[in-house]
């Protein structure tokens, strides 16, 4: 792969599946759309994927985007101590596939993939004179601190948070949180929430029932049992209420409300996975998504990438203020907020979305809109991220 002479490129690796299939390839998409609009050429080499054949294959995704799949993630269905053991390896693939290029990229951005692929990249972008970013989007950390004893995925993370990422060449930031961490750590940050170019209002349309929808994989950040008891609640109370959840399976998600798998509830809607355009479809069509997040590390380093999809389809959102919601989620304009993270505070917010008439609701659509593209469209962020690569081409000319 041979980029333009007036056009660099850059590299935007790590573990994550591309072009589809969870809110990291959107991420990692909307970032490279900014970069492109900046003047850079962006190979996304997802490392989730399978190389067959003559070799590694590169395929154009949009207009100075493409990408390729490289054979990382191999280890899925391995034993445990197996899997852990190829974890550890993980990165040879990419640093071979980056070697082996014509010519060298302006910089490489990794996105997760912490020490095992830090471990590649810091010596050989230090050796090759490219510049290294990390696309920090999240710290995790365990349920209870003795996990870090006993996970060594938690190590990895932790050691690679503290000590390898500030050995880079800078940081692109999901959240304030990591953006003033990093800060402090003397780096130089951009700070870039989730964005997306597909703003465009919903097909939402009144009904005499409130409509609401939860869509994602909640894992240990949302708190979706909360949520379904605070539906379950009101529903039982005579409140027109209806809630879908798409992504978890029905039996995971009634498992959390205690009820059986075969269970059949009018106020709930489980349509189990459903494909990123039905999504978009059926969260532009509803009154409110709705999103609650325990106020823990986890969800103020994050930023939900819901949020800014539900905003880029017109919908507002109903959450308690973590990360930087704050800053976009405004009471009664974009959404209503939830006082607390507790049972009766969400019960409180919709309640009082349940009061909220047609006109109400039309407008608060449309400031969503306006704010998803004045905000999180990735135009908005050419400057900061070519600022950070112009900091970071003077910082390597000293």
């Amino acid at each position: 792969m041979a980029a333009p002479p007036d056009r660099p490129w850059v590299a935007y690796v790590g573990p994550f599946p591309y072009p589809e299939g969870s809110a990291a390839s959107r991420r990692v998409l909307g970032v490279a759309e900014s970069l492109s609009l900046a003047g850079f050429d962006v190979v996304v080499a997802s490392g989730a994927g399978q190389s067959t054949g003559s070799g590694v294959r590169l395929v154009a995704q949009a207009d100075g985007i493409s990408y390729c799949l490289l054979p990382e993630r191999v280890a899925e269905h391995w034993p445990r101590p197996l899997r852990r053991f190829r974890y550890a390896a993980m990165g040879g693939c990419t640093l071979a596939w980056l070697a082996s290029q014509p010519t060298l990229p302006e910089a490489v951005i990794l996105y997760s993939g912490y020490t095992p692929y830090l471990r590649h990249l810091l010596p050989w972008c230090r050796r090759n004179g490219v510049r290294l970013l990390f696309d920090a989007v999240e710290w995790y950390e365990p349920a209870h601190p003795l996990g870090y004893l006993a996970s060594p995925y938690q190590w990895n993370i932790e050691w690679a948070m503290r000590r390898l990422i500030p050995r880079t060449d800078g940081v692109i930031a999901i959240s304030s949180y990591l953006a003033e961490y990093y800060r402090g750590r003397g780096l130089p940050v951009a700070l870039v929430p989730p964005t997306t170019s597909a703003i465009a209002l919903g097909s939402w349309q009144p009904d005499a029932r409130l409509r609401l929808c939860y869509a994602g994989n909640p894992g240990n950040k949302d708190d979706l049992p909360l949520l379904l008891r605070a539906v379950a609640k009101l529903a039982s109370a005579g409140a027109g209420i209806h809630l879908t959840v798409a992504g978890p399976g029905r039996a995971q998600v009634l498992a959390m409300l205690g009820e059986p798998a075969d269970r059949t509830m009018p106020w709930l809607h489980l349509p189990g996975m459903v494909g990123q355009d039905e999504v978009r479809k059926l969260v532009g069509s509803v009154d409110f998504s709705i999103l609650v997040r325990q106020p823990c590390r986890v969800a103020q380093a994050g930023f939900p990438t819901k949020f800014v999809e539900s905003f880029a389809a017109g919908t507002p959102v109903i959450a308690n203020l973590t990360s930087d919601l704050r800053q976009h989620l405004r009471d009664g304009e974009t959404g209503l907020v939830c006082a607390a993270h507790d049972l009766r505070s969400i019960e409180s917010a919709m309640e009082r979305a349940l009061l909220l008439d047609e006109e109400t609701r039309r407008r608060m659509r449309q400031s969503c809109l306006v704010h998803a593209r004045e905000t999180f469209h990735p135009a908005g962020y050419v400057g900061v991220l070519k600022d950070l690569m112009q900091i970071e081409a003077g910082n390597r000319r000293k």
